[in-house]
């Protein structure tokens, strides 16, 4: 039986071979690891914004905000300096629509603070339905996020009815772009409401200006679903379930609902964040929890009242704009009452 051959050259090639497969495999595991810190290092930056000087100021007050009052102008401030700009940048414009103060950016904009936040995973082109023009056009825009690794969609749709505004030269001539910047507008609040809380894109305001609808009454579009009083017991919304209301059983100063003949003030917005304290006993024994609910104009309103925390947790979900009858107390502005108001509706102010 003859000696067996080994080829000593062919054995280092073979190790040479997995020795750089191996490496490689490495080196991606190495680059991914430096990806994933820097994702995290750029979710964690504070954005800060420049001072504002005196002379700033006065060029602000007479070219960017010459209408503002100084509530509107720290609001103004405020919005820019959350976002990390200077006023100057023009990055958000200062505009007054129905002589209210609305902060107004571009698509680019919100896209930019989307990718900052380093979860962003990119949309989808927008998805159009119906008739171009008409009542029943409509965009979808699907913007997607990184939510504890995982890649999660967050879609929203516009409606032409509701944003086409009464000088209609761009939306005649581009009604797809137009319609489809608010859709993607919409969807990505929808999926960073912490980072772009409060900004509108242009062309979602522009119908804000409309002196007259568009449309019949019997083509408005239906405002969605009804909402009743039920208390909403889904664990994922965060609200408890059983024990029954304990609106009797909380402190006085807490019980808005129960005090009819309080004048009553208002507040208006999206619901962006509702957020449930620690359960309390009252002096009786019994447990009540404060909510605090956060509106898109940066206004926070709170209830111990349940079935309202319920409401503004649904109104959170499906984006409705809400109307509130709010008290003010020594805990801040407690809610009386909420409900849905259509988009282009008298009740919108």
């Amino acid at each position: 039986m003859g000696r067996r051959f080994v080829d000593t050259v062919w054995i280092a090639k073979r190790m040479q071979f997995k020795d750089d497969r191996i490496n490689r495999a490495l080196a991606k595991i190495a680059a991914k690891e430096v990806e994933m810190a820097d994702r995290l290092a750029l979710a964690t930056t504070t954005l800060t914004a420049p001072v504002v000087t005196a002379d700033e100021l006065e060029i602000i007050k007479g070219t960017i905000a010459p209408n503002a009052t100084d509530a509107e102008l720290k609001l103004f401030f405020y919005d820019c300096q959350r976002q990390g700009v200077h006023p100057l940048d023009r990055k958000i414009h200062f505009t007054k629509r129905g002589n209210k103060y609305s902060p107004i950016t571009s698509i680019d904009f919100l896209r930019e603070r989307a990718v900052d936040s380093g979860e962003y995973a990119g949309n989808d082109d927008p998805v159009f339905a119906g008739t171009p023009k008409s009542a029943t056009f409509t965009a979808s825009v699907t913007v997607y996020r990184i939510v504890q690794g995982a890649r999660y969609p967050f879609t929203a749709t516009a409606r032409w009815s509701e944003y086409l505004p009464d000088q209609a030269f761009m939306w005649n001539k581009m009604p797809h772009t137009m319609l489809g910047k608010c859709a993607e507008a919409l969807a990505l609040r929808k999926g960073f409401p912490k980072q772009l809380a409060g900004l509108y894109v242009g062309e979602e305001m522009q119908q804000a200006e409309n002196t007259a609808p568009k449309f019949s009454k019997s083509l408005t579009p239906s405002p969605g679903p009804a909402v009743t009083d039920a208390v909403v017991t889904d664990p994922g919304l965060g609200v408890p379930a059983a024990p029954a209301n304990l609106n009797q059983d909380v402190p006085d100063a807490w019980k808005p609902f129960t005090l009819p003949q309080v004048d009553a003030g208002r507040a208006q917005g999206r619901v962006v964040s509702v957020e449930h304290g620690t359960p309390t006993k009252s002096k009786a024994g019994k447990v009540y929890i404060k909510t605090s609910v956060t509106l898109d104009t940066g206004e926070v309103l709170t209830t111990l009242d349940r079935d309202l925390a319920a409401k503004c947790s649904l109104y959170q979900v499906n984006q409705w704009l809400a109307d509130f009858t709010v008290k003010d107390t020594r805990w801040g502005k407690d809610i009386l009452t909420v409900q849905q108001v259509p988009e282009n509706s008298d009740a919108a102010f």
